[in-house]
């Protein structure tokens, strides 16, 4: 049976996709650089060395801003703050020109940026530019202002460390005005597919944005129906009080639905039902027989033939065997590539018993590393498809990697290269990397898997990592698999991002390593693929041998967490405090919990930002507690127990509580089996509260209550009081 992908169709009714405010006009001053024969132009700021009026060349009008530099170690930017508010979507850009541009990064461009109150920096958009030369260039960008930002710059500029000759001309900006609701589907998790068996109903996140059409939450009413192809409503629920200006969740059961395609509608209108917009989300009931090679679980897990699978990988340059077999001499289980492998490289990683993420994350026309065989947007789909039917079917294969940042101005491309893959292939994910952390609900079709790459060491605090990694699960509403990317570089490698001279450029330490990698599983990340292999080559300051021995321990760690870190066994309730009673958790410490194998299990780490004592509350007084590779035990005080942590620590406790509390996943299936076969025995009065070897079934032709006893009888430990 052929499995289709999860699309969506947004029919808004009444409401556009609007710009507000003629391009430029309104929020950037002088955008053609016509008020004045001077640099100093009212509103921009920028240095005069290296910046100036030229009134010879120009794309529109009489004049442009010219940029000549000599000095590759100069760097500055034209800038003016704009007057947009915090929360806006905006779409900016600019013409750019370029003569004899030299260096190593891509050039003439322009950004976005925005600051705290305080004034610290806090991000921005920076759209890849041009160089060498080239004639006027069109560079845009599409990016949301974060709530917390205070201010905002747009800057033209150059990239750092380069020389030449641009020119800039028709600066723009304008707002962009979502419709009044965004849908997320929450589950099923995985392209909208589902069995009989999971999930149990369809369940989407509406997040209202009625602000900015002047609409107030009690004059809009939500619907939700599920529709077999036929077009007959299978199930229908409605949304009318209650509601704000938040994210709203609804659902309608699944139920016994036989296999094929779904239409599930959320649909916004007025009180009296006159349509603001609708959404359509295609769902697909899949045969329960059906096995993907590499699919998505509805607990976010990765399975690989069946099995839970925990990436663990580094990002390549490329594939050649040495490094290989250096490489799978370690816990590692995976790595992206940025040049696409052939299949004899593919072979290769199959040979060392290592997965590939295959990278087609250039291949869209107008992006910086797009190539040269592709010449335009119609290049792309032929492209695309060819190569993922070239390599679907190869073992080694584990998931697509589709984007490397690319901003927003790309996705309706990125929204069709996610739609070809999954139409090519059914049987493996694809995934997507965003330094756009506070953007990503707005690629939400673009990806089956998300990542983002946080890099603090050397320019930011290690807690950088937790806090990117937190906000990027909440941006996919915790409904889709999180692969981050770990930093395992020194900036100093990229001075024309990073400034050295400005910043304690180092590679990061084991410890901090360590923490990063579990900070970043404990705020959700369901795999890490740390950037960058070849980049242990050219860190300056720490050896290949040495740094490369510190990863291989941290891989180690997790990869022999793995089995705990997937589990989907019930974990009971517990909280984490501070030292003191009553006293909450300090804000520096990052932990999850899992049950597995009648054992709970609490990660916890320091992110860096503190240290001292912190307390965890259990459901009862545990038998016993180990720190796990650091031989030592922790008496308990009643149901509590204590433990100090010191910047950067990451501690794995490991807690026997009574039986009660805990459940394997044996237990769990003869649990499964005797309360259906106690619902379908009930009739004789023969309700069975545990599984005994020497009691028949109810009755001859019960089956299940024979199924119960074989598991008892071959299970060697005894049924939990």
């Amino acid at each position: 049976m052929r499995l289709q992908s999860g699309s969506w169709l947004v029919v808004v009714s009444h409401w556009a996709l609007v710009a507000v405010g003629a391009w430029g006009s309104e929020f950037v001053a002088d955008p053609s650089f016509e008020q004045s024969g001077n640099a100093a132009k009212d509103g921009w700021q920028g240095d005069s060395l290296v910046y100036e009026i030229d009134t010879e060349v120009s794309r529109s009008g009489k004049s442009s801003l010219r940029f000549v530099n000599s000095d590759p170690d100069r760097y500055s930017l034209f800038s003016q703050e704009i007057a947009v508010k915090p929360g806006w979507k905006v779409r900016f850009g600019v013409w750019a020109k370029t003569k004899d541009l030299q260096g190593p990064e891509s050039g003439a461009t322009i950004c976005l940026e925005w600051k705290s109150a305080t004034g610290e920096h806090l991000g921005g958009s920076y759209p890849s530019g041009i160089k060498e030369s080239r004639d006027w260039t069109h560079i845009e960008s599409t990016c949301r202002v974060p709530e917390d930002a205070a201010s905002v710059t747009l800057s033209c500029y150059v990239r750092r460390h380069m020389t030449g000759t641009a020119w800039f001309d028709d600066v723009e900006l304008e707002r962009v005005v979502d419709p009044p609701m965004g849908v997320m589907l929450k589950a099923p998790v995985y392209r909208g597919w589902f069995t009989s068996r999971t999930p149990g109903e369809a369940r989407v996140g509406v997040q209202l944005r009625l602000r900015d059409h002047h609409l107030q939450p009690s004059d809009v009413r939500l619907s939700l129906r599920l529709r077999d192809v036929s077009g007959t409503i299978r199930q229908e629920t409605t949304a009318q009080s209650g509601m704000s200006n938040g994210e709203i969740e609804m659902a309608v059961p699944l139920g016994p639905l036989p296999t094929g395609v779904y239409d599930l509608e959320v649909r916004l209108t007025t009180r009296d039902g006159k349509e603001l917009q609708t959404v359509h989300e295609r769902l697909q009931r899949v045969p329960d027989d059906v096995r993907q090679r590499c699919t998505i679980d509805e607990h976010r897990r990765l399975l690989v033939d069946g099995k839970p699978f925990f990436p663990l990988g580094m990002y390549f340059l490329s594939v050649n065997e040495q490094e290989l077999k250096t490489y799978a001499q370690s816990k590692f289980n995976c790595l992206m590539p940025y040049m696409s492998p052939d299949r004899q490289q593919m072979d290769m990683a199959e040979k060392c018993g290592l997965k590939v993420i295959y990278s087609m994350k250039g291949w869209y026309f107008g992006s910086h590393y797009c190539p040269k065989s592709i010449r335009s947007q119609a290049d792309e789909e032929a492209m695309v498809r060819r190569r993922v039917r070239e390599m679907r079917s190869h073992p080694a294969l584990l998931a697509w990697y589709l984007n490397d940042e690319l901003p927003q101005s790309f996705l309706p491309q990125l929204e069709a290269h996610q739609r070809w893959v999954v139409e090519e292939d059914p049987n493996h994910p694809t995934w997507a990397v965003l330094y756009q952390y506070k953007e990503i609900a707005d690629y939400l079709h673009t990806f089956d898997v998300i990542g983002t790459d946080p890099y603090p060491i050397g320019r930011k605090p290690a807690s950088m990592v937790a806090d990117w990694t937190a906000e990027t699960f909440r941006q996919v509403g915790r409904s889709r698999p999180v692969w981050q990317v770990p930093q395992a570089h020194n900036w100093a490698i990229y001075p024309a991002v990073v400034d050295p001279k400005k910043h304690h450029c180092r590679t990061p330490t084991y410890d901090e390593e360590r923490s990063m990698a579990w900070q970043c599983i404990c705020e959700g990340a369901t795999g890490l693929v740390f950037f960058s292999w070849f980049n242990l080559h050219r860190n300056p300051d720490v050896p290949f041998d040495q740094q490369w021995e510190a990863l291989k321990q941290v891989a180690a760690e997790i990869d022999g967490m793995a089995p705990v870190l997937l589990s989907v066994e019930p974990t009971p309730s517990l909280a984490a405090g501070g030292a003191a009673a009553g006293q909450p958790a300090p804000r520096w410490l990052r932990w999850t919990a899992r049950s597995h194998d009648g054992k709970l299990w609490i990660v916890a780490a320091n992110d860096g930002d503190g240290e001292g004592e912190v307390s965890f509350t259990l459901p009862s007084q545990p038998r016993s507690i180990s720190v796990a590779a650091e031989n030592r035990t922790i008496r308990p005080e009643g149901n509590t127990f204590r433990d100090a942590f010191r910047p950067l620590a990451v501690h794995i406790y490991e807690i026997a509580l009574p039986r009660r509390y805990l459940t394997s996943s044996w237990e769990r299936q003869i649990q499964l089996e005797l309360k259906r076969h106690s619902i379908e025995c009930s009739t004789t009065g023969r309700r069975q509260r545990r599984p005994h070897i020497d009691r028949p079934p109810c009755r001859p032709s019960c089956r299940r209550g024979a199924r119960v006893s074989q598991l008892a009888e071959r299970s060697i430990r005894p049924w939990p009081e």
